[in-house]
């Protein structure tokens, strides 16, 4: 970690946005890879030639920090890719986004390159084609398709943010896919709520009671005895840091508040949700995280700004609308409006890191809050969940 910090906080000093979005295998929904794009401080494509920025011969080993896979797509300019391909031992597989230009010809076997589907030039040598969905009607992708698989290895589409978008990349097997399709509820008329999802409610339910007792709380998660013994591991992680082991729920309770063992307890049950991505998990960390560095900002109460966060992807974990399911959850009013209607301090961070999520830039905009802000506080929620999520592995 001590190694990854000084590279990682050097990647911060980047004077534009840096936006990461997962490439899911298309047959499993595991994540393959991540898609990471440098922008400028209005989030759109950097001139081809960009000032090289230092981090740039150090990227290899920043890239762990917020991409913790073997492999990596990189939207970057044109100068900054001919540095890249000049580094050497890079440790990792990286596939650079040629838009609008020639494949390079160089023999190092851990670059590869991707082309755009909609790029007049046809790149015919790139290993990937990217399909952007929004640029094409239905019927012309379907008289495209078996010529750009033949003329590809992967074939990648990206935004795919409806299930019908979805539906059409299952349907023609598509390799990888990229959108916001996993973060959205997938609600069907007089579809029945599974009963893990029913279960997972009625734990939210007794884990949000407001009047509860230290003793009640610690009751409560006793009852579920892998819940108790996944917050116990947590909260005795090198995460947490804690001077004296803890050994049962209730001194766990007494040492980190009401409030705080709440909020964990409440991310654990989210992340036994078998039937979903494990990346919407990692989506509702990084919102929690985001939301809780944007409290002191917003000059809010950071575990209150954290739960709006952890809670935005309720709907999307359990296919429901998420104001059908706030209803039932016994939130406070400020929680309650901030997740149904953004409103409120808690709301308004919500809404940065949604639309920073989404890469809404525009929208990001119109935020009070600085955009260096916006990016140090997403890039440190991404380093931040990557360290949880090694603590959460069984």
């Amino acid at each position: 970690m001590a190694d990854q910090q000084a590279p990682f906080e050097l990647l911060k000093t980047f004077s534009g946005l840096i936006h990461r979005q997962p490439l899911f295998i298309a047959s499993e929904l595991n994540v393959d890879s991540y898609h990471l794009s440098f922008l400028d401080i209005h989030g759109q494509k950097l001139n081809d030639d960009s000032q090289v920025p230092d981090f740039i011969e150090k990227l290899p080993a920043i890239l762990p920090a917020i991409n913790h896979r073997q492999k990596a797509l990189l939207t970057i300019p044109e100068s900054w890719q001919d540095a890249l391909l000049n580094l050497q031992n890079i440790g990792m597989e990286l596939t650079l986004d040629i838009d609008d230009i020639d494949v390079p010809d160089i023999n190092n076997k851990a670059f590869s390159f991707a082309c755009h589907a909609n790029d007049t030039n046809g790149h015919g040598h790139s290993k990937t084609l990217l399909i952007d969905l929004q640029q094409f009607k239905p019927q012309d992708l379907d008289k495209q398709m078996p010529q750009w698989r033949q003329a590809h290895q992967i074939l990648c589409a990206t935004n795919v943010n409806a299930a019908a978008q979805y539906k059409f990349c299952m349907k023609n097997d598509l390799d990888l896919l990229q959108g916001m399709f996993y973060t959205l509820p997938d609600a069907k008329d007089n579809q029945k709520v599974a009963p893990s999802a029913q279960t997972l409610m009625e734990l939210l339910v007794k884990l949000q009671e407001p009047n509860v007792e230290p003793e009640e709380l610690a009751d409560t998660i006793n009852q579920d005895v892998t819940l108790s013994y996944k917050l116990l591991r947590l909260i005795n992680s090198a995460f947490f840091g804690l001077p004296r082991e803890v050994s049962n729920t209730k001194q766990a309770v007494m040492m980190l508040g009401l409030n705080k063992v709440k909020t964990w307890a409440s991310l654990l049950c989210l992340s036994g949700m078998d039937d979903k991505p494990n990346e919407l998990r990692s989506v509702a960390m990084i919102r929690a995280r985001m939301c809780e560095l944007l409290a002191k900002y917003y000059k809010g109460q950071s575990d209150t700004f954290f739960a709006v966060g952890l809670f935005s992807t309720l709907d999307a974990l359990m296919d429901r609308p998420l104001a059908e399911i706030v209803e039932k959850l016994p939130l406070s009013p400020e929680l309650k409006i901030a997740l149904t209607e953004h409103q409120g301090p808690a709301g308004f961070a919500l809404q940065d890191a949604l639309h920073y999520e989404r890469g809404q830039w525009e929208e990001l905009e119109n935020s009070p809050m600085p955009q260096e802000v916006l990016v140090r506080t997403y890039l440190d929620s991404i380093n931040w969940t990557k360290e949880l999520n090694l603590e959460l592995k069984d």
